[in-house]
């Protein structure tokens, strides 16, 4: 762990930032400017997927707050060991999750994935229970 993470670019800025260039020179802006990008992103736990790789689990994320293209954002996919990490088990949708890590894959179709070197599952707030409650119905 490097200990210098960057808030930015954010999952949105870099998914607009590839939509302005040619599609055939995404894979060089891609690898020359995202990969290997230490960053710290605010995000929200949002699904969690079995990969049939034991304890380890794909799970989703998205950003978390709200901005003008928030309707545009794909998610930011980590993987994560639920054995090491038990407090994962009991995650809800909509849980404020803090990551760590470093940009693995930039995907313009799927999302971005990370290499994390730490998370931070953040307490429940009064909205978070409130997000929680209204995605329960779904």
């Amino acid at each position: 762990m490097n200990g210098t993470y960057s808030e930015t670019p954010t999952q949105a800025r870099i998914r607009r930032a590839l939509k302005r260039v040619p599609e055939l020179q995404q894979d060089e802006i891609i690898a020359s400017r995202y990969l290997g990008l230490s960053v710290y992103w605010k995000t929200r736990f949002f699904n969690a997927l079995d990969m049939n790789r034991g304890s380890i689990k794909h799970f989703a994320f998205d950003q978390r707050g709200w901005h003008r293209f928030s309707r545009l954002d794909n998610p930011i996919f980590a993987y994560i060991d639920i054995d090491q990490y038990p407090e994962t088990r009991s995650m809800r949708r909509g849980r404020r999750v803090d990551l760590y890590g470093t940009i693995v894959k930039v995907d313009t179709v799927l999302g971005i994935t990370l290499a994390l070197d730490r998370f931070e599952i953040l307490p429940l707030t009064l909205y978070d229970r409130l997000v929680q409650r209204e995605d329960s119905r779904y």
